[in-house]
């Protein structure tokens, strides 16, 4: 969660929080998403992670289309979708996992091409 109040999600400005927040996602997933999925994990923990996880996408989407980074059309739950799917791609290179150290080096530019291709699918149109 850290990397998410880095982000500073609710007071920075809609673009810079999600440049901000995805380079600190793609720096952390590996170890966070196998921390998750590990057997040993409490389910109603993880439950709990996942949930607020995903309020606070919804929450920051929600204000960034207000904002109008996002389209007034854009369906909110898809745009999570689609960003943890990108975000998910830049993570595993298109089915070939990277070493973790090549994302965590590479994360700004990973990061950059996730926002951007996200924001054309999702940004206003015109």
């Amino acid at each position: 969660m850290e990397s998410v109040a880095d982000a500073h999600m609710d007071t920075a400005p809609p673009l810079v929080a999600l440049h901000r927040v995805t380079v600190n996602v793609l720096r952390i997933k590996s170890v966070w998403r196998f921390t998750l999925g590990h057997p040993l994990a409490a389910p109603p923990l993880t439950a709990a992670i996942w949930s607020e996880v995903n309020a606070g996408a919804l929450e920051f989407f929600t204000r960034a289309q207000r904002e109008g980074l996002l389209a007034p059309d854009t369906d909110l739950m898809w745009a999570r979708r689609v960003y943890y799917a990108l975000v998910d791609e830049a993570q595993h290179g298109g089915g070939a996992d990277l070493d973790p150290d090549q994302v965590r080096q590479n994360a700004d530019a990973l990061a950059t091409l996730v926002v951007d291709t996200f924001l054309r699918g999702m940004g206003p149109h015109g």
